[in-house]
């Protein structure tokens, strides 16, 4: 990690040289394996007694055009989620002509089903409506579960759904049709900022026309990230505009933003250091003062801390600070180089990525007590966490191939999207 930023003098040919090892060593991607063929696949890591506490739902094809793709989307997000074992529709024996919109108990109590998912598909294109009931075999007599949805889109209404029947099992709507915004490399000397929905779906690139684009962050009217300038230096943009957020005497790398505030990466005094200022980077304000490289900031949730990545004591670690600067303290302390940090919902737990002899995988850590646990171990380099906005998921970035989701206790990894990703960072809601 670089200790010093002795690059505002320097021509702009020998800052490109030096920026991508330089920003990589904010958040180190092993060299990863071979990708896989491209198109979304999952890699289902199943560990002992998983299936078994997961809530059995089935999904048949919705009626009505389009339902069977619907439906699909659906049974994908319950997958997704962690929470739901949805059973192979291979597996139905029931006549689903002839219930309709009801179900015959025995049909889906002799399956496995604890919950039936009946739905009728009506119009088309972004104009369509469903009548969707959730039945339970073992409660047969009315529906649990009964709701219209719609106009809208399949997709836009398949994740309303999930949603709702997250809300109606746990008590706590789903984060389906939240989007997760990635840098990626895009050839020799070019990175680009993209996003994709949380399922997978719908990537997109953000940045366009510079070569090299990094640390991407959410922020007020989407999606901010550093991005190189023609004198080869780094300013901060949002996607969209063309003129800077942010310029400065020296980098900007990366930012991060809570409410009307915004926590930014600067190299102005020849180290990078970590100020707060308004959104627009007015009335910034120095809140670290180290000879160490100071980093990539990210809010706590309720506004009140800033964890960030620092090597003041020999290598990188996540420390946590008090919004305006005060009581900064160490938090993680295995492993040899920590980087990555993202907040849990909660305020209190951070994931971050940790790099040890075995190689880079992901751990929380319960901030003031220092509760440390591994999430992943011997499935090859992970990286780059991210919390999904009701915490019950956590992205991340891994050698296998793709962006991976888990939940928060590392169970149940599957592959959303091929292809290497860094600096992940999940929609809030």
């Amino acid at each position: 990690m670089l200790r010093r930023l002795h690059l505002l003098l320097v021509p702009a040919a020998c800052v490109l040289a030096v920026l991508p090892p330089l920003l990589s060593s904010a958040q180190p991607v092993p060299a990863p394996n071979p990708p896989p063929a491209q198109g979304n696949g999952e890699i289902t890591l199943t560990l002992a007694g998983l299936e078994a506490r997961l809530f059995p739902v089935a999904v048949p094809a919705f009626r009505g055009a389009g339902g069977d793709a619907l439906a699909a989307v659906v049974a994908n997000d319950l997958r997704l989620s962690a929470l739901f074992r949805v059973l192979d529709p291979h597996s139905f024996t029931a006549d689903l002509d002839a219930e309709g919109l009801t179900i015959n108990p025995p049909s889906w109590v002799n399956v496995g089903a604890s919950a039936v998912l009946k739905a009728q598909v009506s119009g088309g294109g972004d104009a369509l409506r469903v009548e969707l009931k959730v039945w339970e075999p073992g409660s047969p007599s009315a529906p649990r579960f009964t709701r219209s949805y719609g106009p809208g889109g399949a997709r836009t209404l398949a994740h309303r759904i999930a949603n709702d029947i997250l809300q109606l099992y746990t008590h706590t709507s789903g984060v389906f049709g939240t989007r997760i915004a990635f840098a990626r490399r895009t050839g020799a000397g070019r990175k680009q900022i993209f996003s994709v929905d949380c399922d997978g779906e719908n990537l997109a690139q953000v940045s366009s026309g510079r070569r090299l684009n990094f640390t991407p962050a959410w922020g007020p009217g989407g999606i901010y990230f550093s991005s190189q300038t023609p004198d080869g230096f780094l300013a901060l943009f949002r996607q969209g505009r063309s003129e800077p957020v942010l310029r400065s005497d020296g980098l900007v790398m990366g930012a991060a933003f809570s409410g009307s505030r915004m926590a930014v990466v600067l190299t102005r005094d020849g180290n990078s250091e970590i100020y707060v200022g308004g959104l627009d980077g007015a009335n910034l304000r120095r809140l670290t003062n180290d000879p160490g490289a100071d980093i990539t900031p990210v809010w706590s949730p309720d506004g009140s801390k800033i964890a960030f990545v620092s090597d003041r004591s020999g290598g990188p670690q996540v420390y946590v600070m008090d919004a305006g600067g005060g009581g900064q303290r160490r938090v993680s302390f295995q492993g040899t180089y920590n980087t990555g940090p993202s907040w849990a919902p909660d305020s209190t737990t951070l994931a971050y990525a940790s790099r040890g002899a075995g190689g880079s995988d992901i751990f929380t850590v319960a901030v003031g007590v220092n509760g440390v646990r591994r999430l992943t171990e011997g499935q090859g380099n992970n990286t780059d966490p991210t919390y999904s906005p009701d915490g019950r998921l956590i992205a991340f970035s891994s050698s296998r191939g793709g962006i991976f989701l888990m939940n928060q206790d590392g169970l149940s990894q599957q592959r959303i999207l091929p292809g290497v990703a860094e600096g992940l960072r999940w929609e809030p809601r």
